[in-house]
């Protein structure tokens, strides 16, 4: 990091401010450790970096940092532009920035992921808050927590504004025991719906907060309880599609310590968090059944419960078995209350920056966060497929199965190759939706399998003479139908054949041994040889791949016998001569 004073350059050493410092840069609900400057040891070229650090007992296996990015870090490049250098960290795998006050930075980062730099990267601000006037509306902002997958390098550019307490948040939750074998509780949770009996919908397996390894201690008070549900909002969390599913436990614990650390919520912001493999996971604290009050969806979080897809759904398309997910939650949630999945309601803002406090908005009853605020949430792919969700979430509220979709080809497998005996024909795969689904190969002769041949390539075999060879490709994933494809060959395998022939001095007659033969050895031909000799032919079966023509009546002399085979049966056809000489006696 370059800090010059009077042309010379100077290096500072990191300042680790407390909740004092923290509270007079206007972030007094964050008990974060803040490092408030670095000098040039902060650039990756430099011999320190920004550290991060888990706090003493805390059983989670989060790191984290938070960085106040003044001149120092982050210095002015124009009118209303600010740069970094490239700043080197320890180990770290989800970013996000906070600041407090109106001004709305525009952020961008670079990453250093296995010694190479990232394209630039824009954090999107993070509209999913808390209601104003809540205990938890903290005054703090800040962007979606982006998720890096490993990273040991930051470099920062904000366009627009830097409010004087912007703030970098590096954390890396690491994996624990236990995250790569997390199993659903198959027990089943009625859902109170205010006396009423009209639950229809059974519970769907949800993974809870003790399963994904929430630090309780990090909550701030009792949740907060609703007395009735009227919407379900549809979020996601922005935060990236490339994870695992081993990740999603850490990635949950990095969302819930970024809402109450950095931003200084009571808790994690969402009712219910749905990852890309269709797993239901539990958010903020209160009980599954219960109508736990969220905060996130601003102005609305009072008769409504928030489900986030974990990812970026203006980058992707939402896979089936993430709808079929979401729709569970809410035919379970709606059907308590006798909400129409289809139909719209009548709502009482409590202020947003779309609709002012106590405007009464005509929402549907299932919708994107987008119709509430002004924001991009639940991400353009994802919003346009809620049309199809409040007709999954209808059929399951009236007791009909969500059939799974069948995987769709994008671009189809091709056949490759040529069938012939000992040539390879292979499959170059193609692409499906969902893009991980996985394909597998079933090779067929006359339509029947092939013991043993289930690779993407084949080698033909003797046996596979004359035959026909085709090929199943069947690409499935979880959560929907399997697809098979069948692939032929263009034609029946061939085997390329020779002729040869064997003859002795007779008199006069002629007495050949004709052999038809593959090259390679592979199994003996079948059909017959026709044998020209002077002027007479005759055309004599193979037996086992040989034939003997016999020409009775010959003139002495030296003649050329020409040997024609026609093929048969994916054999080729082939030609052959012979040295024939006629004795006198």
């Amino acid at each position: 990091m370059d800090g010059k004073a009077d042309g010379k350059q100077t290096h500072r050493r990191p300042v680790v401010i407390g909740l004092a410092g923290a509270a007079a840069l206007g972030v007094t609900t964050v008990a974060t450790k803040i490092a408030g400057s670095l000098g040039d040891s902060g650039a990756s070229g430099g011999s320190s970096r920004l550290e991060l650090s888990a706090d003493s007992g805390d059983p989670s296996g989060v790191k984290s940092l938070t960085v106040l990015l003044g001149d120092a870090l982050l210095p002015q490049q124009s009118a209303h532009t600010w740069r970094s250098t490239e700043l080197a960290t320890s180990r770290h795998s989800m970013v996000g920035f906070t600041w407090s006050g109106a001004g709305t930075p525009r952020v961008r980062i670079r990453s250093r992921v296995a010694g190479r730099w990232t394209p630039w990267r824009r954090l999107p601000v993070l509209e999913d808050v808390p209601d104003h006037g809540t205990t938890e509306a903290s005054g703090r902002r800040g962007t979606h927590l982006a998720w890096i997958g490993g990273a040991d390098g930051i470099h920062i550019d904000v366009a627009g504004a830097r409010p004087a307490d912007l703030a970098l948040v590096l954390m890396h939750p690491g994996r624990l025991r236990g995250d790569t074998d997390v199993r659903p509780d198959r027990t089943r949770s009625q859902q109170h719906g205010a006396g009423r009996k009209r639950r229809t919908v059974a519970a769907p397996a949800i993974l809870s907060r003790a399963q994904w390894g929430a630090n309780e201690a990090w909550r701030d008070g009792a949740p907060r309880y609703n007395t009735t549900l009227e919407q379900v909002h549809v979020h996601h969390t922005a935060s990236g599609n490339d994870y695992a599913e081993a990740d999603v436990p850490a990635l949950l614990r990095g969302f819930y310590r970024y809402h109450t650390k950095s931003l200084g919520w009571s808790d994690i912001g969402y009712n219910f968090l749905v990852d890309r493999f269709g797993r239901i996971w539990e958010g903020r604290a209160g009980g599954v059944d219960q109508l736990v009050r969220g905060a996130h969806t601003l102005g609305f979080n009072a008769t409504s419960t928030g489900i986030s897809v974990i990812g970026n759904y203006d980058a992707v398309a939402p896979g089936a078995p993430i709808l079929t997910a979401v729709s569970q939650v809410a035919a379970w949630k709606l059907a308590a209350f006798g909400r129409d999945p289809m139909g719209t309601v009548a709502v009482v803002s409590e202020g947003s920056d779309k609709y002012r406090a106590r405007k009464i908005a005509s929402l549907p009853v299932i919708d994107g966060h987008r119709d509430t605020n002004d924001t991009a949430c639940p991400g353009g792919l994802l919003y346009a497929r809620l049309p199809a969700l409040r007709s999954q979430v209808q059929q399951l509220m009236a007791g009909v199965p969500i059939a799974p979709p069948t995987v769709a080809t994008v671009v189809a497998p091709v056949l490759t190759g040529t069938p012939a005996a000992g040539q390879p024909l292979a499959v170059t795969p193609g692409s499906y939706n969902p893009p991980d689904a996985t394909s597998t190969y079933a090779w067929l002769r006359n339509g029947m399998p092939i013991a043993g041949a289930t690779a993407a390539t084949y080698t033909a075999v003797g046996k596979d003479i004359g035959a026909a060879l085709s090929v199943q490709v069947t690409t499935g994933h979880d959560g929907y139908t399997a697809l098979t494809e069948s692939l032929a060959a263009p034609a029946v395998v061939v085997a390329t054949t020779t002729v040869r022939a064997v003859t002795k001095p007779r008199a006069r007659s002629v007495v050949l041994r004709v052999r038809v033969s593959t090259v390679g050895g592979y199994k003996r031909p079948t059909g017959s040889v026709t044998v020209t000799v002077k002027k007479q032919t005759m055309t004599v079966p193979l037996v086992r791949g040989w034939a003997t023509v016999k020409f009775p009546r010959v003139r002495p002399g030296r003649t050329t016998a020409r040997i024609s085979y026609p093929g048969d049966g994916g054999f080729t056809a082939s030609t052959g001569t012979a040295k024939v000489r006629i004795t006198r006696r």
